[in-house]
């Protein structure tokens, strides 16, 4: 009987001991955890290079044929090996057969947009849309700060030396910008470095061009940006390219690539001018490529059921669960979850040892501990403390964004009966941060706990709470509720089986259709806010009310702030008598509105509807409790 197949990790000799916390490797940490809850066997080597070498084409002496093979950034195409990387955009990785980026099978599929379920294509566009270009995010770190470009330019965007190490450039960087300049036809040049490369030289190749009078404009502004204000966009095969996508701006590439499907590519210099023409009279569905793309040809590492997807991959090379020795997930499901609690635990304390403002420290209690952050309770310098850690998406970014929000609510919480948490210290670049401790009770079992008066005083303290976060950042607006309609007809519903409860929804998503003509165009106010403020986001302690998991400045209208508040609440803990507004407990949503946190006119225009678009929401995605499913339907009749 032969021993089970190993799986066998080749990274970067930097990442072999410390591969499980590195961010970008998060998909090797995945494979780890799954293998150790389910007795699966991993070796981790230093990567020969020869694996990333384009020029080999036998690795039989480096990846022997009984174990299986995950090469990062690797250029192998052997039947037991997988190369892996990020693809583009976070949180998506490759695990392909033939090589990561250029190189992925994608390159050889066949894209064909009608045949995409306009409703899933919709709701990722919107998910890709928050994520990126509404925070102004990418992979690499971007200026915050606004910069004006030029409308209509070509942006060109360097990559290093990358593509011509990869074999995959037609020509090389100087040539690329002299034919990119030269054919511009008086649209501005403007030109960004890549921010791991060498800098330096490529900030020299641009100078040398400038002084030969090659007009370029270059720029180390936020690549969104950039790309809102570009008619073409110019790479060998950069994510660039497909961030522009997502501004529905063509891309012309000077290299092979395995997303040519929705770009023009230059294979030789002189075809420039027909490329350009071909591309800014183009009209492709980004949002149908990218839906295609990332759907079908890439892992996210936060789906909910990536260890089953990884499994299927590794079974299509031969290596089933029963080859690895792997045993039922059910039977170590507890295992996976000590393991992960244990892990994170001395990662933290291994972190928290080398910093000098901490003298002494105590990791206490573990709240939560997921691929996607770690939360433990802790004393740090003999004070009770929250210590977090992202791990999910721009994590520097988080953490500044945390930290500026909560600095500047010390200056606005300036009385007791309204706080949030203090940012104690921060650490950006490993995405950890010490918060003060909120001391009592979650907000929404302390009002559930209440009733009569007292429970009305929580409920009006609690809409000026929200009132105090948000008086001294607003402005005035108009509505607009079709851009929220759409997002509820988006939701998937597809788990929802029952057809009484299908009939409830499109009732409904049919009240918010109707509310459309009478609400659009309203005054409407919006503000920073909490961005979920609900009621386990709340502490109450003698008096006062805490905010807690505050993760930065988020513009909303004050209404769907103040319809969250209301419906979680209401779901979680129905009224037993008395009547409903808008399917709202009276002794709520009266209470809460004597705070003043919204207009008259919002009670009765903006605040209805988002209670419904709230409603509608809550119900799809607790349907699988049967108390919240109760609730929000019982809520839903008596909105309706």
């Amino acid at each position: 009987m032969h021993p089970p197949a190993k799986v066998v990790f080749h990274l970067s000799g930097r990442f072999v001991d410390n591969y499980t916390s590195r961010p970008h490797l998060r998909l090797f940490n995945q494979i780890t955890n799954m293998f150790d809850a389910r007795g699966g066997t991993i070796e981790v080597r230093r990567r020969d290079e020869r694996l990333r070498d384009p020029d080999v084409t036998n690795w039989s002496d480096l990846l022997e044929a009984e174990n299986l093979h995950i090469i990062e950034n690797g250029s192998v195409n052997q039947s037991n090996a997988l190369n892996t990387t990020l693809a583009y955009l976070q949180p998506y990785y490759h695990l392909d057969p033939q090589g990561v980026l250029a190189k992925s099978r994608v390159g050889d599929e066949k894209f064909e947009a009608e045949r995409i379920p306009p409703k899933d294509v919709a709701q990722f566009w919107e998910s890709l849309q928050t994520r990126f270009v509404k925070r102004r995010h990418s992979r690499y770190g971007q200026l915050e700060e606004k910069t004006n470009i030029p409308d209509g330019c070509i942006s060109v965007f360097l990559q290093g030396e990358f593509p011509q190490q990869q074999r995959t450039a037609y020509c090389d960087p100087e040539t690329m910008l002299r034919t990119v300049a030269k054919n511009a036809k008086g649209r501005p040049v403007v030109v960004k470095a890549h921010p791991s490369s060498n800098v330096k030289q490529e900030a020299e190749l641009i100078f040398n061009l400038m002084s030969e009078g090659v007009e370029l404009h270059p720029t180390n502004a936020n690549i969104h940006d950039i790309l809102e204000k570009s008619a073409v966009s110019v790479s060998y095969n950069s994510a660039v390219a497909i961030e522009g996508f997502m501004h529905h701006t063509p891309a012309i590439l000077f290299g092979k690539s395995d997303f040519h499907h929705v770009c023009e590519t230059v294979r030789e210099t002189e075809h420039f001018p027909e490329v350009m023409k071909r591309a800014l009279e183009s009209d492709h569905d980004y949002p149908a490529y990218l839906y295609w793309y990332f759907q079908n040809y890439c892992y996210d590492i936060n789906d909910s059921g990536l260890d089953e997807k990884l499994l299927a991959r590794f079974a299509q090379l031969g290596f089933t669960k029963e080859r690895l020795g792997l045993v039922s997930f059910e039977k170590h499901s507890w295992l996976k979850k000590a393991l992960l609690s244990k892990q994170a635990g001395q990662e933290l304390s291994s972190f928290l040892d080398k910093q000098p403002e901490i003298t002494r420290y105590a990791l206490l209690d573990a709240i939560k501990v997921t691929e996607k952050s770690w939360v433990y309770k802790a004393k740090v310098n003999g004070e009770k403390v929250i210590v977090k850690r992202f791990l999910d998406g721009d994590i520097a970014h988080t953490v500044r964004s945390l930290k500026g929000e909560l600095d500047y609510l010390e200056t606005v919480f300036d009385d007791d009966r309204f706080q949030a948490n203090r940012c104690l210290y921060a650490w950006p670049e490993s995405g950890t941060v010490i918060l003060s401790f909120a001391p009592g009770k979650r907000l929404g079992d302390k009002i559930a706990g209440s009733s009569g008066k007292a429970r009305m005083r929580l409920m009006k303290q609690s809409g000026e709470w929200l009132h105090r976060y948000c008086e001294s950042r607003q402005r005035n607006s108009t509505f607009g509720p079709g851009f929220w309609v759409k997002q509820v007809a988006a939701k998937n519903t597809d788990h929802i089986t029952s057809k009484e409860d299908r009939m409830l929804l499109e009732r409904l998503l049919a009240s918010l259709q109707e509310q459309v003509e009478n609400v659009k165009g309203v005054p409407v106010v919006q503000a920073a806010t909490h961005g979920d403020f609900v009621g386990i986001n709340t502490h109450f302690h003698r008096g006062t009310i805490y905010g807690v998991d505050i993760q930065g400045e988020c513009w909303l209208a004050i209404a769907k702030e103040a319809a969250r508040f209301l419906v979680w609440l209401q779901i979680h803990d129905p009224d037993h008598g008395g009547g409903r507004r808008y399917g709202i407990s009276l002794e709520y949503i009266d209470a809460f509105l004597q705070s003043n946190v919204l207009s008259h006119n919002e009670q009765m225009t903006t605040l209805p509807f988002f209670l419904g678009e709230q409603l509608y929401g809550r119900f799809v995605e607790g349907y699988d409790r049967p108390d919240i499913r109760e609730n929000a339907r019982s809520a839903i009749e008596t909105y309706l």
